[in-house]
């Protein structure tokens, strides 16, 4: 029996547990890469403590700031489990504010987060 009909047979007989292990790979390497952009994207000191743009996310303020997702949704005065708008601009409208007072808001309260890790 040649190489390639062992392997047809192997394939035949655990499709499902190969099927398995393809799924698996394929999450694990998704999961990994979007990891690892990030790291490389917001290590970057132009993405750090960015102004607010209106396609930017709650997520990526958080990124950006260093901030936890928690008090990023107190600053933008969303709730985590709630149906919020996605994009900071809605969010700023929702809450009666401009992008460059939510940006001063966002800006005071790392400052005062970044300080009370100082102490």
């Amino acid at each position: 029996m040649n190489s390639h009909a062992k392997l047809k047979r192997f394939l035949l007989t655990y499709k499902w547990g190969v099927l398995g292990f393809l799924v698996s790979f394929a999450g694990f390497v998704f999961v990994t890469f979007t990891y690892l952009a990030d790291a490389v994207y917001f290590n970057d000191p132009r993405h750090q403590n960015a102004d607010l743009r209106p396609w930017m996310t709650p997520r990526y303020v958080s990124l950006s700031y260093d901030l936890p997702r928690d008090l990023v949704f107190e600053i933008l005065e969303i709730e985590p489990e709630g149906d919020f708008p996605k994009r900071l601009d809605r969010i700023a409208e929702r809450n009666g504010l401009t992008l460059t007072e939510l940006t001063q808001q966002v800006q005071a309260a790392a400052s005062a987060y970044r300080e009370s890790l100082d102490d």
